[in-house]
């Protein structure tokens, strides 16, 4: 069972990653367009942002585009389900390195096979790559700081 500051800790994290995953839709669920261009602007520098690449939802585009999405919503996934199951992130750091290798290669190839054109990668495998990265990210931080037995 982990120990207060870890649970605070785990509630902190999966917090966060929720916020983040929220503000990277671009708000695109409320009816509040400051939330939206403030959400655009918060990111503007860590995306590309470009529209034919994002999700677009009531004529509204999330404020990253499809892979960032997807990183962040791997963040809150693997952060709810490491919080409400911890068991399943029951493996070494080395492992799970290993696993963020494997995401960050995928990543790297279907970007470099879209720019050959070998082939042309969609909003929904950007999503699934990025998703893939963002959770082996959270799986490295759980690992890392999990209770020395």
């Amino acid at each position: 069972m982990p120990s207060l500051n870890q649970t605070q800790s785990l509630l902190l994290l999966l917090f966060a990653s929720g916020f983040l995953l929220l503000t990277a839709t671009g708000f695109v669920f409320a009816d509040a367009g400051w939330l939206h261009q403030l959400s655009h602007e918060a990111f503007r520098n860590l995306c590309h942002q470009q529209a034919d690449r994002s999700f677009t939802i009531d004529g509204k585009v999330t404020a990253v585009c499809t892979r960032c999405l997807g990183i962040y919503a791997g963040f809150f996934s693997a952060a709810l389900m490491g919080t409400l199951a911890p068991e399943t992130f029951r493996i070494t750091l080395k492992a799970s390195l290993l696993v963020a290798g494997l995401a960050f290669f995928l990543n790297t190839a279907d970007v470099t096979g879209n720019f050959l054109g070998w082939w042309t990668n969609t909003g929904p495998s950007r999503f699934a790559a990025g998703l893939f990265a963002g959770a082996s990210l959270i799986l490295i931080i759980f690992t890392a700081v999990k209770p020395k037995s």
